[in-house]
């Protein structure tokens, strides 16, 4: 157990800093096995390539097209990413960054394109990664039984087993040499959690009902009004939402999300205006919270004292 463990640590370790292809085939092949997508022949666990690259077209898009992470803008996954995504916006009209399981749905209503993006990705695969993901150095540690005619790759049933058991501490090693790659091409806050959630089939969503009603009562002297448009609001007609985009941000914190009613239509990106007046805000949050002792003060209190929302959004537009 010992001697196939140490193979895969070795493996990840002699991951090089200038892709991010075999991190991503290895955390997949992982994914595979713990989720059981795979036959048992023979005592042999066969994993077919066809799940294998799905996982990945899940992490790339996540990280390239909803967290907009550079990975060098030179790898040809990026490419079938930014193909998928021109299409998808063009039908849907918006901008919106959406979380893979709706790109899933989008592509598989047309199954053979869909099919045919697959087996493009799996070619690169293969011709690129699958045997090179077992070099180290001079030598090739067996990690699997690559079988090009079946398109799959093929894990002794114990080995299987251990990758299961020990699954937890190599997608965490593989997860911080990504993330350690893309610290060279983005500025972006939280890579590491980034890059571990890209592996979510859906995007994780917090209850801000708590935020909310601070925001709400921060109003109550002269009514709710729209962040926006400064328009007074019912409570049935208002919305939160984040000034510096979450899929940048990745985070719920108070001092970014403000209240607006639920059709006001607002850009993606903030402007210098938009930053000044949340600046202001959260000056005069901080002040209604004087004498409360709880999370948001404490949030509002770092970001105000120590200015960094400007410091946020000078990084976010590079």
């Amino acid at each position: 157990m010992e001697k196939y463990l140490s193979n895969w640590i070795t493996i990840i370790d002699g991951i090089k800093n200038d892709n991010t292809y075999r991190a991503s085939w290895g955390r997949a092949i992982i994914e595979c096995i713990v989720n059981e997508e795979y036959d048992v022949v023979n005592d042999e666990v066969i994993v077919e390539e066809y799940f294998i690259v799905q996982k990945i077209l899940k992490y790339y898009w996540n990280l390239n097209s909803f967290f907009k992470l550079s990975q060098g803008d030179f790898l040809v996954i990026e490419k079938v990413t930014k193909e998928i995504s021109d299409d998808y916006y063009l039908k849907k009209k918006h901008r919106n960054p959406v979380w893979y399981n709706e790109i899933e749905i989008f592509l598989k209503r047309k199954q053979i394109k869909f099919e045919k993006t697959i087996n493009r990705i799996m070619k690169i695969l293969n011709k690129n990664i699958a045997h090179r993901f077992l070099n180290h150095k001079s030598k090739k540690i067996k990690l699997y039984k690559l079988d090009l005619k079946t398109k799959s790759l093929r894990f002794k049933q114990v080995d299987a087993e251990i990758i299961k058991t020990y699954s937890k501490v190599l997608n965490e090693l593989i997860n911080s040499k990504w993330a350690l790659y893309l610290e060279n091409y983005n500025n972006s806050p939280y890579l590491q959690r980034k890059v571990i959630d890209s592996a979510q089939s859906n995007l994780k969503r917090q209850n801000l009902r708590s935020i909310k009603n601070i925001l709400v009562e921060h109003f109550h002297s002269e009514g709710i009004k729209d962040f926006y448009t400064g328009e007074h609001l019912e409570y049935k007609d208002i919305k939160m939402v984040h000034v510096i985009p979450y899929n940048y941000i990745y985070c719920n914190n108070i001092w970014n999300l403000v209240i607006t009613g639920k059709t006001t239509k607002f850009k993606i990106t903030p402007s210098d205006e938009d930053m000044s007046k949340l600046k202001i805000r959260n000056k005069a949050l901080l002040k209604e919270l004087e004498n409360v002792t709880n999370k948001e003060k404490q949030d509002l209190e770092n970001v105000v004292n120590n200015n960094l929302l400007d410091k946020c959004f000078m990084d976010m537009r590079g």
